[in-house]
């Protein structure tokens, strides 16, 4: 399943050959990232509003929600009076996570049927994603031009600190077990690797081959494997799980957000200025194929 937010569409791939089997349109402005359920019957899609971040003069309010059996669209959560949907993630309760950009909120709400049970303030009106830890104790944001990401108590739903990202920072993501979450300097091609246990920086890594600062990182699913894109360049690395051993992937225009796939060894990336696929070998680091679909594939996964 695929968003493809330049064409405000939402897409069905085929798992094998990544050809479009099935397009879904009439959203509101427009679909951004995705996050499916974990027993993968249900997707999630937040409508962000029009324009990107830094630029969305109309903000959206709701977060599409599909049917993953009959590949349909069956309604919509709404997170009024809060705008600018974004991030989603899930807490270990089966609680959905969404970041409201412009109001500065993480909002905890029902998945069934939208219900908005908390609203927790994360300091910051540039909250862009979030990453919540597998044990439910704490959840991050990552607030793009202001320079800290936030850290939330659930247990008080509060913030008690403010990780410094003197940069501002583009991007987020936590390995698998949540003892590691990285962060991803706006400015500057490196990444701030954070220990999660006292929320403090305990490395910076240099971006190997990048020469502008990167977007998205992503954990494999298996812990092995970190990947970063950098949508300016435009690049990918792949590193080790112990992050000391990095592999250049050379992409087409715009990458962002990836998918794993099953089998461990290959992840898709979106080109999302040439509405395209780069289908890649984790442990080789290597492009294998680049495969057409949508008009700008902003993310992706696997169900």
């Amino acid at each position: 399943m695929a968003i493809d937010k330049v064409g405000n569409h939402v897409l069905f791939l085929d798992p094998d050959t990544y050809e479009v089997e099935l397009t879904l349109e009439g959203f509101a402005p427009r679909v951004h990232e995705l996050l499916i359920s974990p027993d993968h019957r249900f997707a999630y899609a937040p409508i962000y509003g029009a324009g990107i971040h830094g630029d969305n003069p109309h903000p959206g309010h709701l977060v599409a929600k599909f049917d993953l059996r009959e590949r349909k669209h069956v309604g919509d959560l709404s997170t009024f009076p809060h705008l600018a949907p974004h991030g989603l993630r899930w807490g270990a309760d089966g609680t959905l996570y969404c970041v409201c950009e412009n109001s500065g909120v993480v909002l905890e709400m029902d998945p069934e049927n939208g219900e908005i049970e908390t609203v927790i303030e994360v300091g910051s009106n540039k909250a862009h994603r979030v990453e919540v830890l597998p044990d439910n104790s704490k959840l991050y944001t990552e607030n793009e031009e202001d320079p800290f990401a936030s850290v939330v108590d659930l247990a008080t739903k509060s913030v008690i600190k403010k990780i410094p990202t003197p940069n501002g920072s583009a991007g987020i993501g936590m390995s698998p077990d949540g003892e590691t979450l990285v962060l991803v300097d706006a400015e500057q091609p490196q990444l701030f690797i954070v220990d999660t246990a006292s929320d403090e920086t305990r490395a910076t890594v240099t971006l190997d081959g990048h020469e502008k600062a990167a977007q998205i990182a992503r954990y494999s699913p298996d812990g092995r494997y970190l990947v970063v894109t950098n949508f300016e360049e435009p690049l990918a690395t792949v590193f080790s799980e112990d992050l000391k051993s990095q592999s250049l992937l050379h992409l087409g225009q715009g990458p962002m957000n990836m998918a794993f796939h099953e089998d461990g060894e290959t992840v898709l990336i979106a080109n999302h200025n040439e509405g395209s696929l780069a289908v890649c070998n984790l442990e080789r680091g290597e492009v294998l194929r680049t495969v057409q679909a949508g008009v700008g594939i902003e993310t992706l996964s696997f169900f």
